[in-house]
């Protein structure tokens, strides 16, 4: 994906890093998925095949694992079209599957990055960071970033 965005860069621009939310926020929802999927079908449709017909166990089956095989696609999808760019000249924001979302911040117009950890975050080496820019900006908020603080250093590297 990074050979498609580099279309979107300026002639001199160059990509030092690049990062999706942090791997707990795709795990987590999956390993969720996973075992009501399981719980699913060990429980419900077995349910359903003693109280009624048999032949709607399959369809039951069936229509819980196309179920979760899409969610688990789009939360995949989601967590990886989610992505933070920093260039030799700017901050950019990438969001969404299908529509595209781009927003940058010139890394001269930064004034301040602030991170912000919870005690999970601290933990599992993930947190916020939220950049603020000149006039009118405004700011950029990147949500469950893994290492927000290794992030704000290589950003404050970049502008000097």
């Amino acid at each position: 994906m990074i050979k498609s965005f580099q279309s979107n860069l300026l002639p001199t621009e160059k990509i030092i890093f690049k990062t999706n939310p942090h791997w707990l926020f795709i795990i987590i929802p999956l390993v969720g998925i996973f075992l009501f999927w399981l719980f699913y079908l060990l429980f419900i449709c077995s349910f359903i095949g003693r109280v009624l017909l048999n032949e709607i166990v399959s369809i039951c089956i069936l229509l819980t694992s196309f179920a979760s095989v899409f969610l688990i696609i789009v939360l995949y999808l989601d967590w990886r079209y989610n992505r933070l760019y920093l260039t030799n000249l700017r901050l950019i924001k990438e969001r969404g599957i299908i529509g595209k979302q781009y927003m940058s911040i010139n890394l001269e117009n930064i004034e301040n990055i602030t991170c912000n950890f919870g005690i999970l975050g601290r933990i599992f080496g993930y947190g916020n960071l939220t950049v603020e820019s000149a006039g009118t900006y405004g700011k950029m908020a990147f949500e469950r970033m893994p290492r927000p603080r290794k992030i704000k250093w290589m950003i404050e590297k970049q502008r000097f």
